[in-house]
């Protein structure tokens, strides 16, 4: 009973293991039936509907001579040809390829080899084109030669031995243009676009978090992410709300040279009625800023002592802050300068209505008008002249020509330039 078992197993065993094998079967050459080729089509390729016509010598010859193979075809406009053997031998092959026919009914697969075959391209309207011209240009390039290479001087002749010698033949450059046309097309696939460039550069720029579809100025930047509303309310204005004086503000501030920040702090201070406290305390913490970047060496920002003398007694939320947002392991890069001038640019439009003078804000900060105007670009401010009320109320004497920065909606930013300059 046990024995039956066995056998029984056994001869499903043997079943399975036929049905999971698939037996290989290699064709065998006939006279009449041409092998298959595996052709490569540099560029372009004909209508998958085309036929193709393998050439073969005629009479005996050898096994090697009787394999050779001419495969040709033609469309309206262009002729293609290729072989497998001569110069059009397809070259440098790593590998060898066969082709199989499966067969479901017998679970069997048969192969043979299949030779591959580089076709090139011919374009009919240009093969005839030109050919007188052409043959009488070689003649005279040989007659010119010959004559310099005879009664020519020693330079004369290296020239046209170096000339002959780098010299590219038509044919030889036709026949490398699809691989060549190819190559590029590959290359500049995925070569980005100029609205993928300008999201990416907008990225890398060190400007505060913006909506590009805003309505109004106002709502253009986050200001929480410039400075926090907890940020604010820790910035010290209590003994400044007690002055009404110039010098007696400057004694209180930490960067007491702005006449942005001072004269702004003093019409708030002299007004009468209620005191705009949010904006005196934005006010404050521009100047903050204007020390932290003007006043703050590299070597104080990791000392913490030094800090707090440099800001006046800063409370420690803002200087932790700063130090966060505007150092990379207490280290100011030079794009970590850039963002907070940006940053403090976008606060200083916030308080002066959305306009900023840009001599004015320059002359503050010590630093070129063509950097700040750069920055204020950068941000999505449109440059323009000032006018006689702009000058007229301007922080400080401005000439004629000075130039003002505004916030204007929808939001642009400057166009990636194409070239560079030189």
């Amino acid at each position: 009973m046990g024995k039956r078992k066995h056998s029984e197993s056994s001869g499903k065993s043997s079943g399975s293991s036929k049905q999971k094998y698939v037996k290989i079967n290699l064709a065998e050459p006939q006279a009449d039936v041409e092998t298959p080729y595996l052709a490569m089509f540099p560029g372009t390729q004909p209508p998958n509907t085309t036929v193709f016509n393998a050439l073969k010598r005629q009479g005996t010859h050898s096994s090697k001579r009787a394999a050779h193979r001419l495969v040709t075809t033609e469309t309206d406009k262009v002729v293609y040809k290729g072989a497998n053997y001569g110069e059009e031998e397809a070259r440098n092959l790593h590998s060898k390829y066969i082709v199989g026919v499966y067969s479901k009914k017998d679970n069997s697969l048969t192969v043979t080899p299949a030779p591959v075959i580089r076709m090139t391209r011919t374009v009919k309207a240009l093969s005839n084109e030109n050919i007188s011209t052409k043959t009488a240009s070689n003649a005279f390039g040989a007659a010119r030669a010959a004559l310099g290479l005879a009664f020519g001087t020693s330079k004369a002749q290296q020239d046209l031995r170096n000339e002959e010698r780098n010299k590219v033949e038509g044919e030889e450059l036709e026949s490398m243009m699809d691989i060549m046309h190819n190559e590029i097309s590959k290359a500049t696939k995925n070569t980005p676009t100029q609205a993928s460039l300008r999201k990416e550069m907008a990225k890398d720029l060190p400007i505060p978090p913006h909506d590009i579809n805003a309505e109004s100025p106002e709502k253009v930047y986050d200001m929480e992410a410039i400075v926090s509303e907890e940020e604010l309310n820790a910035t010290p204005i209590k003994d400044l709300l007690k002055e009404n004086t110039l010098e007696a503000i400057q004694t209180l501030l930490p960067y007491n040279t702005s006449d942005f920040v001072n004269n702004r702090l003093l019409s708030i201070l002299k007004s009468s009625g209620k005191k705009d406290r949010k904006k005196l305390r934005t006010l404050v913490y521009i100047s903050y800023l204007m020390a932290y970047l003007c006043r703050v060496r590299s070597d104080d920002l990791n000392k913490r002592s030094k800090l707090e003398v440099i800001l006046k007694g800063a409370p420690s939320l803002l200087i932790d802050k700063m130090t966060e947002r505007y150092t990379i392991s207490n280290v100011r890069t030079p794009l970590m300068a850039d963002k907070i001038l940006c940053y403090m640019f976008v606060l200083c439009l916030a308080v002066a209505d959305y306009t900023l003078l840009i001599p004015g804000i320059s002359k503050d900060l010590s630093i070129k008008p063509s950097k700040t105007t750069t920055l204020l670009r950068n941000l999505g401010c449109k440059i323009e002249p000032c006018n006689a009320e702009d000058l007229k109320n301007a922080d400080t004497k401005l000439s004629a020509s000075a130039k003002k920065a505004v916030l204007v909606v929808p939001l642009t930013f400057p166009e990636i330039r194409k070239f560079a300059r030189k």
